[in-house]
């Protein structure tokens, strides 16, 4: 009897047993099945990504077809899909394909943000903003993603988050030039110059060749009260870029010289403003005061 009851308790081991290593087999060959299907679905974006940057928006498609019949969880491929329909004018496409995307995975910032990307040309800037601030939280050392939060925080009128936006992220970022730049931005937007300045020569020291961040320290110097400065920089900007050398570059100049008391500097540039522009205004007051600051009032009359 004791026999039985041994070989019956072995049997039903053996089937627990056997009922186990099937569940996990089971489980194995379904998370094989799953890296498979997952590196299929990687290989295809990946051609499709390469048709995509050729410009063959139709190929691409077909590449990633596959992919959306079978509803494979990846969510790259459905971000290229959402950029695709983009490009061939279909927002409404375009931004189902970025939420399953961010559905797929809250955590893919590239998601978030072509799904922001997509609000905003859709007109909900509110909803944008919220998109953009998710792929800024995910990857808060990617400067694309925090500028494009700190835009649309300008768009609706929150400048002061903005503000507070890009502080964090220069301390988080303080190696990217374009963070400190918009920050000076801002912060000439909201009437602080003085600040602006700093974050403008950092952005300068971090990226001397690009111009921009330069016209806009200048203003800024300006805006301050810093007007040698203002205009030993401009004047260094007229001569590297000389398109600007009868526009607002010229003008800001004459200020300076004017706000300097140099009279002499500042006629000859209204001068030239003016006979660049003759319809313009601005010129025309320059050399009027220019006038009466060195007791000219006929001349300054004439101007007027």
């Amino acid at each position: 009897m004791r026999t039985k009851r041994f070989i019956l308790g072995a049997a039903v081991v053996a089937i627990v047993v056997a009922a186990g290593c099937e569940n996990h087999m089971t489980a194995k060959r379904q998370e094989a099945e799953q890296r498979w299907a997952t590196s299929r679905a990687e290989m295809v974006t990946n051609m499709a990504r390469h048709s995509y940057e050729r410009g063959d928006f139709a190929r691409a498609r077909d590449q990633l077809d596959p992919i959306v019949r079978s509803s494979a969880p990846y969510a790259p491929a459905y971000v290229l899909l959402a950029r695709l329909s983009v490009d061939q004018g279909k927002l409404d496409e375009a931004r189902t394909y970025a939420r399953i995307a961010t559905t797929m995975d809250g955590a893919a910032a590239e998601a978030w943000y072509v799904l922001g990307t997509v609000e905003q040309t859709l007109g909900d800037r509110q909803a944008a903003l919220n998109a953009f601030a998710k792929a800024a939280g995910e990857e808060p050392r990617n400067p694309m993603y925090t500028l494009a939060e700190a835009e649309m925080f300008v768009a609706i009128g929150e400048v002061e988050a903005a503000a507070s936006s890009l502080g964090a992220a220069c301390d988080q970022m303080p190696g990217s030039a374009e963070v400190h730049a918009a920050y000076g931005d801002i912060l000439s937007r909201l009437g602080q110059y003085e600040e602006a300045v700093g974050r403008y020569r950092v952005a300068l020291r971090l990226n001397p060749d690009n111009a921009t961040p330069k016209e806009r320290l200048a203003v800024a110097l300006f805006r301050s009260g810093a007007y040698a400065e203002a205009e030993s920089i401009l004047a260094g900007l007229e001569s590297t870029e000389p398109d600007f050398a009868s526009g607002w570059i010229c003008q800001m100049r004459a200020d300076c010289h004017l706000a300097l008391r140099r009279t002499e500097g500042a006629r000859a540039l209204y001068q030239r403003r003016a006979k660049a522009a003759p319809e313009a205004v601005l010129p025309r007051l320059g050399l009027a005061r220019c006038a009466i600051l060195d007791g000219r009032l006929p001349e300054a009359l004439q101007h007027l």
